[in-house]
């Protein structure tokens, strides 16, 4: 969920339950406006009701004094006692002048007369009908309630969309970064503090990691331009070794092992060369490359080397399958993939070629489990029985792929590892 919709959501509920809470508690003010006068009138009536029969026994008394009607009873001392003197209820009470029953006002009082008789007088008015009152209250409450609701949810929405403009901005802006790529500043105004902050420091965050970066690229490529001649020097020094007639069969076997090994370093060292160049973008415009030739070309050394494991190869390749790229790199692209595809075979196994517009796929058989897809293009990843490959094949793959703006999948389908690429 974004941001600004946790913070609305947040904000509207608050409000919400403010706002139910002031319903309430303006119900309840507005019916406790209505007793306080009514009761006051009512005590009014009912004092002067006793005013009267306390003078002459007498308790008419006009309309204009209250409003209202009345009944007085006797009652015992024991009952006088029990009772609070002075109550004020709401009930339903029978009106003779209109003949029904209706929603009224009663205060009680109870009261000794001089030869200490006790006495209790009802007083009632009528009043509003308090169901009818909460069903009215109610109704125009949960219209108010729905109307400032919305009004508050599309301010919140409005209010916080534009104060996080700046942040949108910034991860628009990150989304779009690519270490090593450079890209437009970060040129994003602002005038609140916090954000102004958050700039700076993804600025200086971004400008350390570039250094960070350049240097890295910059070490590895002298490091693996140096190494290229001293590799090249032990490896025909061991080989002019290998004329001698008086080595021995293990020092022979020694010198071939330390052969193999060189040559597999001096292999990832011209990898690690490549990588460079293609992170530096060294390389000339794209031309279009002709991909069917390209994998006729990469098969037919491959196919020599790896002939005794009884690999077959079938292919199905469009004669116009076509990539605008460097044509080096589309070498190294189509022959990384082949060359995988062997590697990581199984004796007697099968590899898959084929091409169908600007899609170029390869399949292969080998382990019965699926690659972990997270890490099969990271530099120097081994699978767990292939530990003497370079690691670097598929991360040159990935690295063309991302030089020319291609999409490399991999998949495991039907018992075949697959890898295909999209061009365009």
């Amino acid at each position: 969920m974004k941001l600004q919709n946790v913070i609305t959501f947040r904000m509207s509920i608050l409000k919400a339950v403010s706002i139910a809470l002031w319903a309430v508690f303006f119900y309840f003010a507005i019916i406790n406006e209505i007793n306080d006068k009514t009761d006051e009138a009512l005590t009014n009536y009912a004092e002067t009701l006793i005013t009267n029969y306390l003078a002459d026994g007498n308790t008419a008394v006009a309309d204009s004094t209250g409003g209202g009607r009345h009944h007085m009873r006797k009652v015992t001392a024991e009952y006088a006692a029990s009772v609070s003197h002075i109550r004020y209820k709401d009930k339903e009470m029978f009106f003779a002048s209109s003949g029904r029953y209706a929603p009224a006002r009663t205060v009680t009082y109870i009261f000794r007369t001089d030869d200490g008789q006790w006495r209790e007088l009802v007083a009632f008015t009528t009043t509003i009908d308090k169901d009818d009152l909460k069903r009215a209250i109610l109704y125009w409450l949960v219209a108010l309630y729905v109307v400032l609701l919305l009004g508050i949810i599309a301010v919140n929405m409005w209010t916080v969309r534009h104060s996080m403009k700046p942040l949108k901005a910034l991860l628009d802006w990150f989304e779009a970064y690519q270490l090593g790529r450079g890209g437009k500043p970060l040129g994003i105004k602002t005038k609140v503090t916090e954000f102004r902050k958050l700039n700076d420091a993804v600025s200086r965050s971004v400008e350390r990691n570039e250094q960070q970066y350049e240097q890295q690229k910059l070490f590895i490529a002298n490091a693996s331009h140096e190494m290229q001649t001293p590799l090249a020097v032990c490896t025909n020094r061991l080989e002019m070794l290998l004329d001698e007639d008086n080595l021995t069969e293990t020092q022979m076997a020694d010198i071939i092992k330390t052969l193999r090994t060189l040559k597999n370093l001096a292999a990832t060292n011209r990898s690690l060369l490549l990588l460079c160049k293609i992170d530096n973008r060294q390389f000339a415009e794209g031309v279009t490359v002709n991909l069917k030739l390209a994998t006729e070309k990469a098969l037919q050394g491959l196919e020599t080397v790896y002939s005794y494991r009884h690999i077959s190869v079938s292919t199905d390749l469009e004669a116009d399958t076509a990539a605008t790229m460097d044509e080096s790199l589309a070498g190294v692209l189509v022959g990384n993939l082949l060359k995988n595809a062997f590697v990581h075979n199984v004796e007697g196994g099968h590899i898959t070629i084929s091409s169908s517009g600007n899609v170029y796929s390869v399949a292969n058989t080998g382990a019965p489990a699926p690659l972990d897809e997270s890490k099969i293009f990271e530099r120097f990843y081994h699978s767990a029985d292939k530990k003497s490959s370079t690691g670097l094949g598929l991360a040159l793959v990935k690295a063309i792929c991302n030089l020319y703006g291609f999409k490399i999948e991999y998949a495991f389908r039907e018992g075949l590892h697959t890898f295909t690429v999209t061009f365009g």
